[in-house]
């Protein structure tokens, strides 16, 4: 029968072992019904009603929808089943006999109405939706079915009705999910999108829209590969062919869009792989947000000298609706770090439980107070600052922005709230507005000059001890003098660039110097250090004076004093460079050159200018050990005898006994010593290895060998330039310093230096 069928069909998801032994049944039933019409033809009528009557008894008993059976056309009901019952809470005995009327089920009965002349008109009809009520007055979604049935000449109409209500109420509460979460992507700042597998947007809000700078018409369809550059386009293809591959998402990745204008912004994505029912990919999806200022930051601070690194671990922001109660409707997952209940413990929570009474009551008179305000402009915000009770009991700082969510006739429907945490810097404001009156105090009396300036650098306050060294007697007789005409010219050039950088927001220099004038035009030397404090609620600057005006004149006169200290050790190298060479005029001038090439060398390798200088000095000297030597012996054309060679090798030992007790700023003595020594450990006097040989000293060995080779000697003629140059080249890392020689070769080769 098409009713049952129908019947069947509408609960099809809740069949069970007992739906399909009710199948089994029936097709016994229809069974034994043809063979005892066939064996029973004349049989009476009552007993064939009654039989088939225990038959459908069966049916009705076991069908999970509403089944039943009346008579007609009086419309009596002569039989219901169970599931029946429970739904319309009647008891059998109340409705047999009676009619449908008489039970008032049909809340609309015009509709009842239309529903029995359809099938009087075509003998049955199927999924009817109407609305039933049951005895204690609850409302029923049904699916309604009946067929009229013809048996033995008497006439029965068979109904079934299907319980949708559950079904219903969840499609309500669907309707209701979807404009919520349409509420939050018209509502939030960033970008939401939806694009197919070539890349073409499905679906997106409005913040893209005005991120691109396209029309929502013009940006439907549009491929991404229009609004980017050939490189980004392929880093973005990537990223999206890695998703697809993958199937994870990406939560962040960053590349450069060109708006419909030809500006170019810097974007910030993620994507997700979206999937149809059956599991097969047809696009991708996710989250887009200007982060073109947080990029030029990032670019300023690498070109700044001091260099800063940006928090990789920022904290997302959190987002939830609220009804015109301040009832939670909606929180984003990420409230669960941050207070440490979960979203459902929120959405259960009234708000005087997630804030202390003070936010919770400042919070409801603000929203009583500016609805009407935001009736009347859709775009108006507010700003609070709350203070919510953490899950574990602790309190946290939030700076929260509230806009109001607006019904198609323009009147407010909830409220949407953004929040970041801001506990830390709460803390940091109370700590020094507490601590201010106490600090005022500190000052008055400190040695040092405290002053108290605005950005701009207007005097607020200025305790004793600047008084004193400007030699004013009141912060008023020092704030009449134009600060150019209190500053040295140098000085005053250098407080108006910093000045300038602070208005701008730029990081001036913490510590500096200036020069200022006073009263009686005398000129003084301050140590500053400047920084920002809250005086009387508002940010300022402290700046702290230090009169080191006796320590420059120290400095100056130690500076003199070192200078002449330098100039005497110079020319007293010189003497004893002179004087050692007099003692071997077949190497005159040898030490002169060898320390212009040494010097050459550590310039051209970068070395500080103290150690310049040093090298240059030993360099001058660095034989001078052989004055000590017999002249015979130095000058002699033929090779020398071991013993007369261990004496020529002593000299560097001689050298460091001359020098030794010598004043000097440099380690003239351990260089001279150590420039026969050799990085493999075979040179003299100590045998010293590699890193244990002063860089001056490795410096001064190549030059001497170098120079020596290519110079004429009483017991050889000169080797030649190239001659030196290879010996030192063949011995790089093991007798000589690998980075020295390397120097030493390019300037040769580049005729940079020539031994003259």
């Amino acid at each position: 029968m098409k009713a049952i069928k129908t019947a069947t069909k509408n609960s099809q998801h809740k069949k069970t072992t007992t739906s399909r032994k009710s199948l089994v049944v029936k097709t016994k039933k229809s069974q034994n019904i043809s063979a005892s019409k066939n064996m029973n033809v004349k049989k009476n009528n009552s007993h064939e009603r009654e039989d088939w009557l225990q038959n459908s008894n069966l049916l009705f008993k076991l069908n999970p929808s509403s089944i039943v059976l009346m008579k007609m056309p009086e419309g009596t009901l002569i039989d219901i089943n169970e599931t029946s019952l429970k739904t319309f809470a009647f008891s059998r005995e109340e409705v047999i006999g009676k009619t449908s009327d008489e039970l008032n089920i049909f809340v609309h009965q015009n509709k009842r109405k239309k529903a029995l002349e359809k099938l009087m008109k075509q003998g049955h009809i199927e999924n009817c939706e109407m609305k039933f009520r049951s005895k204690n007055g609850k409302i029923i979604d049904g699916l309604f079915s009946a067929e009229i049935i013809n048996h033995h000449k008497e006439t029965y109409l068979i109904a079934i009705i299907t319980d949708i209500t559950s079904r219903k109420l969840a499609e309500k509460a669907q309707r209701e999910n979807e404009y919520k979460y349409r509420s939050i992507l018209e509502t939030t700042e960033e970008g939401y999108y939806e694009i197919d597998l070539a890349g073409n947007f499905t679906f997106f809000n409005d913040s893209v829209c005005s991120l691109l700078g396209y029309s929502r018409k013009e940006l439907m369809g549009m491929n991404n590969r229009q609004y980017m550059g050939k490189d980004t386009a392929r880093k973005v293809f990537q990223t999206f062919n890695r998703v697809y591959r993958t199937g994870e998402s990406t939560k962040e990745f960053d590349w450069q869009i060109i708006r419909k204008d030809g500006t170019k912004r810097y974007i910030e994505q993620s994507a997700l792989l979206q999937k149809d029912s059956s599991g097969k990919p047809i696009g991708f999806r996710g989250i887009i947000r200007d982060i073109t200022e947080r990029r030029k930051t990032e670019e300023l601070l690498k070109q700044s000298e001091a260099q800063y690194r940006l928090l990789a671990d920022h904290m997302k922001d959190q987002v939830w609706l609220m009804d015109l109660d301040l009832k939670i409707t909606y929180v984003s997952p990420s409230v669960e770090k941050l207070l440490g209940y979960t979203t459902e413990d929120v959405l259960k929570l009234p708000m005087y439980k997630l804030l202390t009474k003070k936010s919770s009551r400042i919070a409801m008179d603000t929203f009583s107070r500016e609805m009407e305000k935001a009736s009347t402009a859709p775009s108006y915000k507010v700003l609070l600052e709350l203070e919510c009770c953490c899950k574990d009991g602790r309190f946290i700082w939030i700076e929260a922005s509230f806009s109001f969510i607006m019904d198609e006739n323009g009147k407010p429907i909830s409220i949407l709230g953004e929040g970041r945490e801001i506990t830390k810097r709460k803390q940091i404001e109370e700590s020094l507005q507490k601590s201010e009156e106490n600090f005022r105090h500190s000052l008055d009396n400190s040695p040092l000059g405290v002053r108290i300036s605005t950005l701009e650098g207007e005097t607020i306050y200025a305790n004793k001890a600047v008084l004193d060294m400007y030699g004013y007697d009141s912060i008023e007789e020092l704030k009449k003098i134009p600060i150019q005409d209190r500053y040295t010219p140098e000085s005053y050039t250098q407080f108006l660039i910093r000045k300038q950088k602070r208005l701008l927001g730029e990081f001036g220099p913490s510590e500096y110097e200036i020069s200022i004038i006073r009263k009686n035009g005398e000129i003084r030397h301050l140590h500053v250090f400047r920084k920002e404090i809250f005086w009387s609620g508002k940010k300022q600057s402290q700046v702290i004076y230090e009169d080191i005006s006796l320590r420059r004149q120290a400095e100056e006169k130690i500076t003199t004093i070192l200078g002449n200290l330098r100039k005497s050790i110079r020319t007293t190298i010189q003497v004893l460079g002179t004087a050692s060479e007099a003692r071997d005029p077949y190497t005159a001038g040898h030490q002169k050159r060898v320390a212009d090439l040494a010097r050459m060398i550590a310039t051209e390798m970068g070395l500080p200018q103290d150690s310049i200088e040093a090298i240059r000095m030993a360099g001058a000297i660095h034989d001078i050990g052989k004055i000590s030597i017999p002249s015979e012996i130095l000058c002699k054309p033929t090779k020398l005898t071991d013993l007369e060679y261990s004496l020529v090798k002593a000299h560097t030992q001689y050298s460091y006994e001359i020098m030794k007790d010598v004043e000097s700023p440099w380690p003239l003595a351990d260089i001279v010593y150590q420039h026969h020594e050799r990085i493999n450990g075979s040179g003299y006097p100590q045998g010293l290895k590699g890193e244990d040989i002063l860089i001056e000293a490795r410096i001064l060995a190549v030059a001497d060998v170098v120079e020596a080779m290519a110079s004429y000697r009483p017991y050889r003629p000169s080797l030649g330039l190239q001659s030196a140059l290879t010996e030192i080249e063949d011995n790089a890392g093991i007798l000589y310093d690998s980075k020295v020689v390397d120097t030493c070769i390019k300037l040769f080769r580049e005729n940079r230096f020539k031994l003259e």
